[in-house]
């Protein structure tokens, strides 16, 4: 009886720990975000208080795709910033600069300085938002609606459909959802 309750207890405890690392989708609603900024100064989602929702981009100062992609993020900053959805950056390996020396704190203010970025560039804490949204590669977008203190998800995935730049766009995701919603 006893191996049976511990079996039972041992059982609900594994289906409790897979459930939690299941990355979040569309749909699904998360909490404020807050993360330490190149400013030295820690961000918080819900300090922005005249913000629908965010852009949020994750992405790494020293990865090809990204720095082909930053003046799209600008632009995409500069144009829905106006309608309350700002760009915030998050860095998956801003908190390590022993594993990652390129990708974190220090080298992040000096891309920051060096590209005249505007928008906040957050050092994500042991990949925890980047395994909670699912992250498989940078650039990645997430689109955030406020809905009172909580935020909707309403897009994961790439901000367009050509990262090379080698051929016109033909689907930009991001801008495409933003315009529905914004």
């Amino acid at each position: 009886m006893t191996r049976k309750i511990f079996f039972m207890i041992a059982l609900a405890c594994s289906t409790l720990l897979v459930q939690a690392q299941k990355a979040l989708r569309a749909g699904d609603f998360i909490g404020n975000i807050e993360l330490m900024g190149t400013d030295d100064r820690l961000f918080s989602l819900n300090a922005q208080k005249g913000a629908k929702g965010f852009i949020i981009v994750f992405m790494s100062n020293s990865c090809d795709h990204c720095i082909k992609y930053k003046d799209r993020i600008i632009a995409l900053d500069n144009r829905f910033k106006k309608k309350g959805f700002p760009v915030v950056a998050i860095a998956p390996y801003g908190d390590d600069p022993i594993k990652y020396p390129l990708d974190a704190m220090p080298k992040m203010k000096e891309w920051v300085r060096a590209k005249n970025i505007r928008f906040p560039y957050l050092a994500d804490r042991a990949f925890k938002y980047s395994y909670l949204f699912g992250i498989r590669h940078t650039p990645e977008a997430v689109i955030l609606q406020r809905k009172g203190s909580q935020y909707e998800i309403k897009y994961i995935g790439d901000i367009d459909d050509n990262p090379e730049l080698k051929k016109p766009l033909t689907n930009r995701y991001v801008e495409n959802i933003l315009a529905k919603i914004s």
